[in-house]
This record gives structure tokens, sequence and C-alpha cells, in this order.
């Protein structure tokens, strides 16, 4: 009997200890090459921003196509629900050139609104739109608005006689939406004046669909490159953008760190809403090359961005999970506090390899305990895990990985690799108010593992690169993981 009731307190302790930590609930193939951007919509289903030359999805994409030539990729949006594992639309949209959809926002009524850049000249517009003509250039940046049932409601070109590309997106709560992102052109919708270097600079627009004749852009930057790879909204009255800048005259105001201090350093600027005007603007970074690529607010409209650096001497705060470069690129993570931004909260990421914030402006979120979770790519096979799905690196040319940090960077909550044989990467990220997670991202490997409810359990053959190559979806159901016990 006693030797009875230890096996059964055994069990049930590890039962508990399973339902206190991050538990699968969905992963798929997605059947299109790329998705970047990742959205949840109020009822659970999630939103997908993606782009592929040819799909092999589980129901039509509409509109109908032509069989493209590879590499010719057409923009993407999905809508599916993870319990179903069913698909609910995929909406195909593009001209007779390269078409990439990047990020993705979805409002209180379903409708999905969704930026990235085209350079077909006939990419189609609605009536509407406000601009019908492509700008001219490599590139146009483009805002879509899905319906919930997929048709789209809007569509226009952003950008003016040199190249531009839409990388990031916000809406607030009044209708208006806020798109972000790079520009050569030297006459960008918005603007009275000419810009003077040939060199990218960030924009940021905003749209009221009500009111369209307020459209107004501000556009940003140096002498040399800069891109602009994230924004979000602070609830406060103001809207963050983050990226990267090898200018030394990048615009300052109230800086925390004035000059720049090595080849490149992460900026994140504040404009107050929706007038656009410039309130905060820093550089941040080491004696090496930081990047940018990711922010979002906490509870308190501080922003947390998501970054790359290869700087031996990144400021790290005391305490801070990992104070030093673990050896080539590092993921980082900053958390700008205080009333003037300069309580800075960082920490590198990384192992003895390379390790990335994967290369995306939507690919760091809170969740409802204040803990930090990030996606990236990694060729690290010493990345530290906890309670992970895949505990070990799964070999090729990197693997994704998908980590929660402490609100004060001091611990790591979860960490887990994603990825087979060959190469794979995770890039989006969103998470819900009752602890979900989902990770998008894409694969080579045709061994991972899919769920029993996947929409599609085999790598479908969509070639790109001349591979095959598949988006993928992975959902968790969360906990408070900083307080969960260490499962080997």
């Amino acid at each position: 009997m006693l030797a009875l009731a230890r096996l059964t307190c055994m069990v049930l302790f590890a039962t508990a200890l399973a339902a206190q930590t991050p538990t699968p609930i969905f992963s798929t193939f997605l059947g299109v090459a790329d998705c970047d951007g990742i959205a949840l919509g109020a009822n659970g289903d999630v939103y997908l921003a993606c782009h592929s030359p040819s799909n092999h999805l589980s129901i039509d994409a509409k509109p109908p196509k032509p069989p493209a030539f590879e590499d010719d990729f057409d923009a993407y949006v999905l809508r599916l629900n993870p319990k179903s594992g069913k698909l609910i639309y995929a909406t195909r949209v593009g001209g007779s050139a390269y078409d990439e959809a990047s990020r993705i926002k979805v409002d209180k009524d379903g409708f999905a609104y969704v930026v990235g850049f085209t350079k077909s000249h006939d990419f189609p517009t609605t009536a509407n739109a406000l601009q019908t003509r492509f700008g001219g250039g490599d590139s146009d940046a483009f805002l879509l608005k899905v319906a919930p049932n997929g048709q789209i409601v809007y569509a226009t070109f952003i950008g003016g006689n040199g190249a531009d590309q839409g990388d990031a997106l916000a809406l607030d709560d009044k209708g208006g939406v806020y798109v972000g992102g790079t520009t050569w052109s030297n006459d960008f919708p918005g603007q009275s004046t000419a810009r003077m270097t040939s060199n990218g600079d960030a924009f940021v627009v905003h749209i009221d669909f009500r009111h369209p004749e307020t459209f107004h852009s501000v556009v940003f930057g140096g002498q040399k490159e800069e891109k602009l790879t994230g924004i979000a909204l602070d609830g406060r009255g103001g809207l963050f953008a983050v990226g990267y800048t090898q200018s030394r005259d990048f615009p300052t105001v109230k800086a925390i760190q004035a000059a720049i201090r090595g080849k490149g350093d992460l900026f994140l600027t504040r404009f107050a809403v929706p007038k656009l005007t410039l309130t905060f603007s820093t550089f941040f970074g080491g004696s090496g090359d930081d990047s940018g690529w990711g922010i979002t607010v906490d509870s308190h409209g501080f922003p947390v961005v998501a970054g790359i650096t290869d700087s031996k001497d990144l400021p790290t705060s005391r305490g801070a999970y990992q104070r030093t470069n673990g050896g080539g690129l590092d993921a980082f993570v900053a958390i700008f506090e205080g009333k003037g931004y300069d309580n800075v909260r960082s920490t590198y990421f990384g192992g003895s390899g390379d390790d990335s914030s994967g290369y995306d402006g939507d690919d760091i979120k809170i969740d409802q305990h204040g803990n930090v979770w990030r996606v990236g790519l990694t060729t690290s096979r010493d990345v530290s895990t906890r309670n992970a799905l895949q505990p070990e690196y799964g070999g090729g040319d990197g693997d994704g990985f998908l980590v929660a940090l402490s609100r004060q960077l001091t611990t790591l909550c979860y960490g887990t690799y994603r990825g087979g044989k060959d190469r794979d990467f995770f890039e989006g990220l969103d998470v819900s108010n009752s602890g979900l997670i989902y990770a998008t991202g894409l694969t080579w490997s045709p061994e991972l593992p899919m769920s029993a409810n996947a929409i599609q359990r085999e790598l479908a053959p969509v070639r790109a690169g001349g591979k095959f190559v598949n988006a993928t979806l992975l959902g968790l159901q969360t906990v408070d993981s900083c307080h969960t016990p260490i499962i080997h």
C-alpha cells in the first residue's frame, strides 16, 4: 500500500508539473512558402500575412491566378481556426511582379489590415485608394483591409519615385491606421520637401479611412542608411518606432545615447499621435553593429525591443540573464523605463553560434503575467532551454527558437528549439490575453512533427530558391512560466 501510495503521489506530481508548463496545442505546415506576420483575433482565429510563388492550401486561394514562375511571389492573407484545423479564407493579392505581405493586425470586428511591398505596377487597388497608381522606383509599400469573409475592401499603394517598403503596422481605437517602413523616394507621399540623401530613410504614415483628406506622414533619418522594422502605440498618446541606423546625424531628442557608437546602432524614436510630432529619439548600441528588429509596449506604455548585436560591450543591466556576448551574433532584449526612458534593462540572448531576432518587427510580445516572449533563429547548439518542447538543436543550417524572459530580464522562464534536419526559423509572434502563444516562420525540414488537428501534416511542394519550403505555425497554451519548476 505504501509503495502504491508513493507511486500515486509521483503520478499526481508529474501531472501537476505538466499542467504548469507550456503545452503544445497546435502545429501545422501552411501550404505557402513564408508567413512573417501573425495576429490573433478576438474569437481565437489566427490571421497570417504571407507570400509565396505558389500554394498548396486546403482551400482555393482567391482570386485565381495562372501558375507563376519560381520566386515570383504573391501576397497571401490567411485566416484559420486552430481548434477545427480549418482554413476560413485564403486571399491572394498581387500583380505581374513580386508582392510580399509582411505585417498584419486585426480589429475588434474581424477586419484584417496588412502591409507589405510590391514591385507590380498592376497591383490591384480599390476605387477609394489613397494612391491608385504605382509611384515609381523598384517597389511601393501597400496597405490592405480585408473583410471577415476574405474580401479586399481597401487596397492602396504608398510610395514615391524610388523604392518604398512597408514593414510595420499599428491600429488605434479610433479607426486610425499607422504604417511604418523605409523609403528611398525623394517625393514620398505627404512630404512637401524633397529628401537630400539617396540612402534609405524611415517613414511613418497615418491614415484615417473616415477622413482620408487628413493623411500625413513623417520621414526621418540621416545621411546614411536607415531601416524601420517595427512600430507600437504606447496607449499614452505616442507611437514608438524602432529600427537601425548608420547615420551619425540621425535626429535625436532627449537621447539617452546621443551618438552612434559603432558601425550601426538601434534607434528608438517616439512621436506624439496623430500629428506625428517627434518627442523622443535615441541611439542604443555598443561598439559593433547593433540593430532593432521588433517592438512592443508593456502595461505602463514603456517600449520593449528586440535586436541583434555583434558588440561585446552592449550595455546590459545588473542581474541580466546574460551579460556577455555568447559568440558571433547575439539576440538581445531591452526595456526602456522611466519618465525619460533612461532606466534601461537589457540582456543578451545567444550561444556560441549566431542568434538573431527573426528579422521581423513582430517577434516580441508580453503575456498577461508580464513575461517577455520572443522568437528568432539560431545556429547555436548550446542555447539554454527550459521546459522545452524540443530541448536539443535539430540540425541543419539553423533552428527557430521561442523563449520567455522574466519582466526584469533576469530569468529564462521558457526556452525551446524548433527545427529539423534542414533550415528552420521563426519570424512572427502573438500572445492572447488567455495565455495562448502562436509563432510563425518557415521550414525546409519535412520531418517536423505536426499536431493531429493540423491543416496540413506534410511539407507541401512549394518551391522557392530551388528547394521545397513551407510556412509553419506553432501554438502553445502558456502558464506563468517564471514560476514553474524545471522539467528535464
